[in-house]
């Protein structure tokens, strides 16, 4: 489902080593996402399942899109991070990472559904991790791009064009 973003995300990076530093984990096992699942008590969507099938997360030097490892997410739900959210709320959602416009990407546990949340406290739907990965893709490329582009990335954007 992802692999296309992965390796766009990938050959950015490659192609501009100066400007872009993403770096991937390595990816989880159905077995190992389930046994997160049965120690947080959280089901993660199926989306989120196959992009951690191909990576546990992954960070880049730039302020786009960054996920969290499992092991961080697993982390920080039991610690009960939570300085970013209104008081009562912290069992209602996990962070993911962060999203790409200075600010969080949360799923809300019972629903699976992906929210941004601003550093100003501003909440907005995200209707999926591809859409987000897509829009932060074509982000990349816009801060980054040679006069000429690169054929791949133009034709996946254009493509991927009502996404953004």
């Amino acid at each position: 489902m992802f692999t296309e973003e992965i390796e766009i995300m990938k050959l950015l990076s490659e192609k501009y080593p100066d400007d872009i530093r993403i770096f991937f984990k390595s990816p989880k096992s159905i077995d190992e996402i389930i046994s997160f699942e049965e120690e947080t008590g959280i089901r993660l969507p199926d989306e989120l399942r196959e992009l951690y099938k191909l990576t546990n997360g992954f960070d880049s030097n730039i302020t786009y899109m960054n996920l969290w490892s499992l092991e961080t997410i697993k982390k920080h739900f039991n610690e009960g991070y939570n300085d970013w959210i209104e008081e009562g709320d912290s069992d209602k959602y996990i962070v993911l990472g962060s999203d790409g416009s200075c600010g969080y990407l949360l799923m809300e546990i019972a629903t699976g559904n992906y929210l941004s949340y601003g550093d100003e406290g501003e909440v907005m739907p995200i209707d999926s991790i591809k859409d987000l990965l897509c829009w932060n893709i074509d982000h990349i490329y816009d801060s980054v791009r040679d006069f000429e582009g690169d054929d791949k990335v133009d034709n996946y954007l254009e493509r991927n064009a009502d996404r953004i």
